[in-house]
């Protein structure tokens, strides 16, 4: 998942302007004690991380791992007493016909010196076929004139596609938390001028009315790249070929496949050993070369060989299975409620991970919360009015698929606009709607639908909540502000008329439910974790980890319990492929 924020200049003025007037939320603090006891105390979170990561993982959509990670995750839910635990399937396979693992990888350059290559293939690109070796070559052409030239010298090597990157130290620390300035900003709706630790460009900065934010582009499958730790964020590495996308990418593919190219060598210039993965669910084995992505300095090393005319000759052995028609779901259980048990408060985040790692803080940090909450719910037998659910979603990563799916199933379904011009979540029948400004159609109500209060998500990573986007829904913010008085101590301080987006919650905000994502600290999210090889057990914080349960169960509590359900804003569809830049977190 990648957030981005919205900031609108006429919310703003109306956010500050006007107090935040208090509602007299009825809070009772004996369960609110009982909840935190337990979240805090005798937490169970970081084994169930362990169990996450260490055991069932990764957890790319469609791979056999995800599947018995959901079956090992049902049965924790059916274990504390959750109840209609299931996993639902998906109605549309959004594209994703195969499933794919990558089961061996070996990479070693052979000369001019011998050195191991750690790497990881892209996802849904085919292996070697066993042991190949052959001579690695820098191939920086684009257009078909560029690559000409090199007609007839390419079978059997391996392609290069950029030279070697500059890679900067890390002049700032890579992990931090918001200050108390930092949020003082954010609830004041001024804009950021970084993102994960990352300087935003001008242009991308929220701060413009929302009319003037572009639209993401429709996700084609890989990771957006970010610029190393104190370089420019525009410093990104060029697109590798049998990664989705059009254009340069395509022609490039095509051209090295018909001329023998054994596979192609990408990498980021982030250095210290990190970098990033993806991967289009759309490749098509038969017409995809293996793609490799290594970190920086290996990388490096071959380049800066190559600029001095030394040869340079690898060997790699790689094995990537294919599986038709895999499985395709959304994991769901449930607490049921009391006098309002028809009334539905929903947590939620994605399941789902990339493969170069395991998925740790992108986002089985966010998955496990939500689980641990419901234990925690669970564990404290506290009253509940309305029915708490559970939903972890596969398919985030290409888009927001699961949560989507749900939506559409469950909720609402973006219609085909008049005369069929455009559509919603990608030319299906979605929830959230949303192409990117493309031409939509209404909006078809589900008998849940009305009866439906609120939807909270957990999806930046292992740092602490610190507390809400608003999205826009002003009429929350005297809500919320009470209920985040018991967790103050905790941390849980601020509201923002900032939007953030590219996760879940915009499956329900974009068809008029109110759908949250929790502030977050950054800890190491753009720095080490986002989409990274490093992404392991080892990134998480466990008194974050626990905070966020605690939290979470706290708000799922209080929303259960309230005797109105929380207000409505009008339903805004969100962009395709939901994050700027065309990638989830």
């Amino acid at each position: 998942m990648r957030r981005k924020h919205l900031c609108v200049l006429a919310t703003v003025a109306f956010f500050v302007a006007l107090p935040i007037l208090a509602t007299n939320e009825n809070i009772n603090y004996d369960d609110i004690n009982k909840i935190q006891t337990e979240g805090m105390q005798h937490s169970q979170v970081m084994d169930l991380n362990s169990w996450l990561d260490d055991v069932y993982a990764p957890r790319l959509t469609g791979s056999p791992m995800a599947e018995k990670a959901a079956q090992w995750a049902m049965g924790k839910m059916k274990e504390w007493g959750l109840v209609n635990v299931k996993m639902e399937p998906w109605t549309n396979r959004n594209g994703i016909d195969r499933g794919w693992t990558n089961d061996k990888f070996y990479m070693q350059c052979l000369s001019p010196e011998t050195f191991p290559i750690p790497g990881t293939p892209t996802a849904w690109t085919p292996g070697t076929n066993g042991l190949v070796k052959g001579e690695v070559v820098l191939v920086t052409g684009t257009t078909q004139e560029e690559l000409d030239q090199y007609k007839g010298k390419l079978k059997g090597k391996w392609v290069i596609t950029q030279p070697a990157p500059d890679v900067a130290a890390f002049w700032d620390a890579p992990s931090k938390r918001y200050t108390a300035e930092d949020l003082a900003k954010m609830e004041l709706g001024q804009p950021p001028t970084t993102e994960f630790g990352v300087p935003l460009p001008g242009a991308a900065r929220a701060g413009a009315p929302a009319a003037a934010v572009p639209a993401a582009p429709a996700r084609q499958g890989g990771p957006p790249t970010a610029a190393a730790p104190g370089q420019p964020a525009a410093a990104q590495q060029a697109p590798a070929a049998g990664r989705g996308g059009a254009g340069a990418a395509n022609l490039r593919n095509d051209f090295f496949r018909t001329e023998g190219v054994v596979g192609v060598i990408s990498t980021i210039n982030r250095g210290h050993g990190i970098y990033t993965i993806g991967g289009s669910q759309r490749n098509d084995p038969a017409t995809t070369l293996p793609a490799i992505v290594i970190a920086a300095e290996p990388y490096g090393r071959m380049a800066r060989a190559l600029a001095k005319n030394i040869p340079v000759t690898i060997e790699a052995d790689i094995k990537n299975t294919f599986y038709d028609n895999p499985p395709l779901f959304n994991i769901t259980g449930e607490i049921p409620g009391t006098d309002k048990a028809d009334e539905i408060v929903m947590l939620g985040g994605h399941f789902d991970c990339w493969h170069a790692a395991t998925g740790a803080a992108d986002n089985g940090a966010g998955a496990i919360a939500m689980m641990e909450a419901m234990r925690i719910l669970k564990a404290t037998g506290v009253k509940l009015r309305r029915t708490v659910r559970i939903g972890l979603w596969e398919g985030e990563e290409q888009g927001l698929l699961g949560s989507r799916e749900y939506v559409s199933a469950h909720l609402a379904s973006r219609q085909p606009p008049p005369g069929g011009a455009g559509a919603g979540a990608g030319g299906q029948r979605g929830g959230g709607g949303g192409g990117g400004g493309a031409q939509q159609g209404p909006l078809e109500m589900k008998p849940e639908y009305a009866k439906f209060d609120v939807y909270f998500n957990i999806d930046n990573g292992t740092g602490a909540l610190r507390g809400v986007y608003l999205q826009g829904n002003d009429a929350v913010a005297s809500i919320f502000r009470e209920w985040m008085e018991p967790f103050r101590s905790l941390g849980m301080t601020t509201l923002t008329v900032r939007n953030t987006g590219g996760t879940d919650h915009q499956s329900f905000d974009g068809v008029g439910l109110p759908g949250f994502q929790f502030i977050q600290d950054e800890t190491e999210y753009n720095t080490i974790i986002h989409h990274t090889n490093l992404d392991t057990y080892e990134r998480l914080q466990p008194h974050d980890c626990m905070q966020m349960s605690t939290i979470a169960a706290g708000f799922a509590y209080l929303a259960a319990n309230r005797d109105q359900p929380l207000p409505r804003k009008p339903a805004t569809p969100i962009p395709l492929g939901g994050r700027r830049g065309g990638g989830p977190h």
